[in-house]
Formats: structure tokens, sequence, C-alpha cells
């Protein structure tokens, strides 16, 4: 006799079942992954915790729902998920099996997954790959035609096998093997590391969850880029690597085009009664069509020089803003969700109002990595002051330069490489 129907059965008489109620406090289950998620004892029961599900519970209460978040062995979550027993499951890797049978968030969570190996890398097409079973790590592995040798039931077993040679990689985050290392310091043996791929993690709300609780998943998409703005923030060699990139992509971008002139040649509203009007039409529309001013912007021949060269940077470049000392655009590579960038972090950073006028705040602004759920990609602002010659401290406007996270930190993650097999990483391994 199959134990399947027993096995399901017991599940239901143990998982609360909450889709069907009506109800303001919703279930959702993740995973035992510190520093992500983590189970923190208290009396009555352990609570769970972690940068993302600080993240979830932000975004949640200011969707207007209370969440309870249990911790759960990620093959039973998605079980609960896919059969509708419990109303959310994250943080996971798009799936399609999961798109199926829910609706899938924004990103709550962006990681950094690397190979991890004694001395030179192997090939993983014929490497023995150790992975935790159930993760995402396993499920993105098979997805793209690799079979993990070994699945272990928990992360702290893998640097233990690498240290046998029972496997030849182990596929895991950067921080959760932070961790290990945080939580093992005796352990000496030296592993080292090649950076995969940056890994965006969601949030999966049932079907039924969806259709009677409309408008939830839409405000807790919207409040989400505010509530991860903590945990997204670039590392201090991470922000080096980017403003020199960024500098020497401005410094190429200027000897094509000459962007004070650019400014100077945009459309012109002295009020900015006319400026807000213009944005709110502007916002009205857009991205579905331009307005007439956004038609206007778009084909001057600043902007067909902006789009030129972004198309040039091989998808580095995201998007490119030209602003006047007021924060309304001039020119742009492609249609802007807005027009008047003055009330933004991108504009209020490098520019501030002064007795003698606008006036540069500082050379260089770059924003915390952000999802841009126009592109479906993570990306990063930089913005710096277009200078008047005239005087010294004036300000002619700014340019704003989206650049893909991936690309970007790719190129940081060859350099930082390359310093670390001249001198090995020291990584945990447990015994």
């Amino acid at each position: 006799m199959s134990i399947r129907p027993v096995a399901a059965g017991l599940l239901f008489t143990l998982i609360p079942w909450t889709v069907a109620a009506d109800h303001k406090t919703f279930s959702l289950y993740t995973f035992d992954s510190p520093p992500y998620q983590q189970a923190n004892p208290i009396p009555g029961g352990p609570e769970a915790t972690g940068e993302t599900v600080e993240t979830i519970r932000c975004a949640m209460e200011h969707a207007g729902a209370q969440v309870n978040i249990r911790l759960m062995p990620q093959n039973r979550a998605r079980f609960a998920l896919q059969r509708q027993l419990v109303d959310g499951y994250f943080a996971v890797d798009p799936s399609p099996d999961l798109d199926e049978a829910a609706e899938i968030s924004h990103p709550v969570a962006l990681e950094k997954w690397y190979w991890f190996y004694l001395g030179q890398r192997p090939d993983p097409t014929t490497a023995k790959i150790g992975v935790v079973g159930g993760s995402n790590e396993e499920v993105w592995l098979i997805q793209n035609g690799f079979q993990p040798f070994v699945t272990v039931s928990s992360t702290e077993q893998l640097p233990a096998l690498l240290k046998r040679q029972r496997i030849d990689l182990a596929l895991m985050d950067q921080q959760v093997m932070e961790t290990l290392r945080e939580d093992s310091p005796a352990l000496d043996q030296t592993l080292n590391r090649e950076f995969l791929r940056y890994a965006p993690l969601h949030l999966y709300l049932n079907r039924r969850f969806v259709s009677e609780h409309p408008g939830v998943l839409t405000r807790f998409n919207r409040q989400l880029p505010e509530c991860m703005e903590q945990h997204m923030l670039l590392s201090a060699d991470e922000y080096q690597h980017v403003a020199g990139q960024a500098r020497g992509l401005i410094k190429d971008l200027e000897q094509r085009l000459n962007l004070a002139q650019a400014i100077h040649q945009g459309p012109v509203y002295d009020s900015f009664t006319e400026i807000l009007t213009q944005d709110t039409l502007w916002q009205a529309l857009a991205p579905e069509q331009p307005t007439p001013l956004a038609s206007e912007i778009l084909g001057l021949p600043a902007s067909q020089a902006l789009k030129r060269w972004q198309d040039e940077q091989g998808g580095l470049v995201t998007e490119l803003l030209l602003t006047d000392n007021k924060g309304a655009l001039v020119a742009m590579s492609q249609l802007s969700s807005d027009y008047w960038q003055g009330d933004e972090p991108k504009f209020q950073e490098i520019a501030v109002e002064t007795e003698r006028g606008m006036e540069r705040k500082s050379d260089l602004w770059i924003s915390p990595i952000r999802y841009d759920a126009s592109t479906r990609q993570f990306q990063i602002i930089v913005s710096v002051p277009i200078p008047l010659k005239e005087p010294n401290n004036g300000l002619e406007g700014i340019l704003a330069m989206g650049l893909a996270i991936e690309k970007t930190l790719h190129n940081y993650e060859r350099l930082a490489r390359a310093r670390s097999e001249q001198v090995p990483m020291e990584l945990p391994v447990a015994e």
C-alpha cells in the first residue's frame, strides 16, 4: 500500500486551513537559511526572523496585511503551496511548477551564488556537485542541465563533504557561507570560490488567496523597494568599483555628446506649476504611451544620441536621463515613468538650492540596488552634476544613468576572484 495518501492526510491535519477562511492574518511558509530566514526561540514557540522575513513583514504591513511566518523544509513548503494549504511561500527562485499554482511577486531578496571548491575549480559539467536538497540552488541546477551528485539536508554539511573530497563543488549563497564561518571560527579549511549568478528570490501567493484578497499583491510589490533598501546597499568595495566604472562610462559619453549644450536645447518651463502639470499628465500615460511633451523630448537629437550610446554598451546601461537645474527632463534614452525628477534622490543628492541658485551638493551619487519592474531586473542609479562654467559651483542640471547590477558587479567579481586566487579565502568546513 502506498503511504503517499496517508502522508498527505497527515500534512492536512498539521497545516492550518487558512486560505478559505475570512482572515486578516495570512499564513506564509519559508525555510531555514540564516541570515535571510531563521528561527528565533521565544516563549510560546519559535519566531521567524532574518533579512528577508523583515522585508516580507514590512511590505505586507504597508499593504494592509499581517502575516504569520513559519519555517518548514523546502519540499514540504512547496507541497503545501501547490495544494493551496498555505497562503504563500518565500524566498524562492521562479519555478514553472509553482507558476502553475501561484502568483509570483516582485523579488523580495537578491542572493549571490558561488561555487565553493578546493584547489582549482573543476568543470561543473563533469564535477560532482553538492547542494541542499529541495533548495533554490538544486532547482536551478536541474533546470539548467546539471544533475547534483549529492543532496544534503543542511548547508553546514557541504563544506565537510568538500573537505572529505566526497564532492568537487558546492553551490551556496555567499551570506549563508559567511554565516557558517561566523558560527564556526575554529574551522580552518581553505576553500576557493567563484561567482556564479545573482539570484532574485520571490514570494509566491496561491491563486485563491490572490482572488479573495484583490490588491494585496499589487500593494505588496509597490512597498518592496522601500522595505528592501537597507538590505540592498553595496559593500564598500562594490561601491568603489561601481563609482570607477560609472566615471569611465560618463567620460566616454561626454566625448560623444555635449551634455550642457543638450540641456539648453531641451524644452523649458519657467513656471514650477507648469512642470508639475506636465508631470501629472506624463505619469498618467507612461509607460503605455508618451505625452506630446514626451514625444518631443524623445525626438530630440540629444535623446537619440543617448539611445545610440546606451545600445552600444551591451546591456550594461539600462537608462539615461538628462535634466535641467529644476529637475525637469530635457533628454532621455527611453520613455521615463515621470517628467519631473526633482523630488527623487538622484536629483536631490546632487543638487541643492542656495541663495545664489541651484548648486552642486556632491559630485557623485550611487543608489542602493533596486528592482526595476519595467525591465524585470535589478539595477542601480548613478547621478552626476552637469556644472555651469560660472559660477564655479553652479549647476546646469544632472545626468542619471541606470546600470544593470548583474553585469556591473560581474566585472567586480572577476577582479575579486583574481585577487582571491592569489590569496585563498579562509572558509569553514564542519567536522
